[in-house]
């Protein structure tokens, strides 16, 4: 996602769910939800409520989006030529 915008669409992203007690909810792949994150970090507020977000949730999307981008760092290293 470096240099590109993120975006997030929530009627077209992730898979709609619905739970045994009749709850809706979406499953996103890890790419997706990183997208969400992101967006939701820059923008201050919560994709699907609109709510703004705590210091907690940032913290906790900040905290997901730099574990990826560690995780991408270590494959890149290991697979270097």
């Amino acid at each position: 996602m470096k240099g590109k915008k993120a975006t997030f669409n929530k009627s077209k992203e992730g898979v709609k769910c619905k739970s045994k007690n009749g709850k809706d909810f979406t499953l996103l792949n890890p790419d997706e939800k990183a997208r969400k994150s992101a967006v939701e970090l820059k923008t201050g507020k919560n994709v699907y409520t609109g709510e703004t977000l705590t210091a907690t949730q940032k913290a906790y999307r900040s905290g997901y989006l730099a574990s990826r981008k560690d995780s991408a760092n270590c494959y890149n290293a290991k697979n270097k030529k």
